[in-house]
């Protein structure tokens, strides 16, 4: 993907360094524009570096190459502009070119995203505030900022705006309007106030499969036992145990729900306080009962519900995923194999199997990975 970042004059213009680094890991082609006051704040030669092409400037434009802002706008697929101060967020939404970067913008029939970055005052200016109203912009974050105000203006962290660039690229009309709850993590059974059963899922599976979702242009809530740093326009809900998960997800008007997390099959008695050894003894006995099965729970309602079973058991573990399938009722149910791919790696493989076929996703990232995975959900 070609991706075009402009940037303004704007201490935020560290971030930029990162968001590029993003997309260069990604693979993508990315090349920059920078207006006079961005130079004042760091030079050319920075993002050469990152990005090994030559970045357009007023005194490096050449009509004689493609190192120009006619060019420039008909190579990008994506124009991202961050930082983009109040000044430009508000001649942008006026139609004023007065430099290479808003010339771009005129010249461009690619999405435009802007990333305001600007003092408190400024940002909630009511002129400001209409541009912002207007135009394609990622909402900014509030917090100390570099002038010693606190409040509103500080720019979208990297990570924030990538994903939304991706959105921007990758939505489908399919998930318009789409509401999908992913859950991830493993839920956590309390002993007693300082004590817990849980298991070892990383999350990264469920954090994966939210942002690829996000990415087509769904609706997406993340519940999670864990912490996850994505965007904040993907809501999250921190849950614990196999109940909490439970109602967090019915209280949703869902039309999907991926069962990414790891459910503890068997919870002890909770006992408030903290169980002292000297009371317990040598030996702690705990006596189990079955937790709730959630998927079992849910067989008779009418959303698209997408299971995950992790086995060790390689000959049986198929049959006891076809099993588990008829048994909750479910659309379809992703087997991954747990001797190929332990709890915590950044890699997976995995067989989609519904009641007329199976789809097999070989060892790839787990990001890559979801994005099959969602592939494959379209076409239930």
């Amino acid at each position: 993907m070609n991706i075009l970042i402009g940037v303004t004059g704007s201490i935020a213009i560290y971030k930029t360094c990162e968001l590029i680094r993003l997309f260069i890991k990604r693979g993508d082609n990315v090349k920059v524009v920078m207006t006079p006051s961005a130079q004042k704040f760091i030079t050319p030669l920075t993002f050469e570096s990152l990005t090994r092409n030559k970045v357009l400037t007023e005194n490096s434009e050449n009509w004689a190459s493609s190192e120009n802002h006619i060019d420039f706008a008909k190579w990008a697929d994506i124009y991202i502009i961050a930082p983009a101060t109040a000044n430009t967020l508000n001649k942008a939404y006026r139609g004023i070119a007065d430099n290479l970067l808003l010339q771009v913008y005129l010249a461009t029939t690619a999405p435009t995203l802007f990333a305001p970055a600007a003092n408190t005052n400024m940002y909630l200016h009511k002129t400001t505030q209409q541009a912002i109203k207007n135009l394609n912009c990622i909402e900014a974050n509030s917090g100390l900022l570099a002038c010693g105000d606190e409040g509103i203006g500080k720019m979208a962290e990297p990570e924030e705006i990538f994903l939304r660039a991706l959105r921007e690229v990758n939505k489908e009309d399919f998930w318009k309007n789409k509401k999908v709850v992913v859950t991830a993590g493993g839920s956590i059974e309390k002993i007693d106030d300082v004590r817990y059963i849980s298991n070892f899922s990383s999350g990264k599976m469920g954090e994966a499969l939210a942002k690829a979702f996000y990415i087509k242009g769904a609706d997406v809530v993340l519940i999670s036992s864990k912490e996850h740093n994505i965007s904040k326009e993907i809501k999250q809900i921190k849950v614990s145990s196999a109940n909490e998960y439970l109602n967090a997800i019915l209280k949703e008007n869902l039309d999907y729900l991926i069962m990414a997390a790891a459910i503890v099959d068997y919870k002890p008695q909770y006992k408030s306080g903290k169980l002292k050894k000297e009371q317990i003894g040598e030996k702690m006995i705990l006596e189990l009962t079955q937790n709730i099965d959630i998927l079992k729970s849910l067989k008779n309602k009418t959303f698209k519900k997408i299971g995950f079973k992790a086995e060790r058991d390689e000959k049986n573990a198929y049959n006891y995923a076809k099993k588990t399938l008829k048994n909750k009722n479910l659309d379809a149910i992703c087997l991954n194999l747990l001797t190929k791919n332990n709890f915590g790696s950044n890699e997976n493989e995995i067989i989609f199997i519904t009641d007329k076929k199976d789809l097999h996703f070989k060892q790839d990232s787990k990001e890559n990975i979801a994005f099959k995975v969602v592939d494959a959900i379209k076409n239930l």
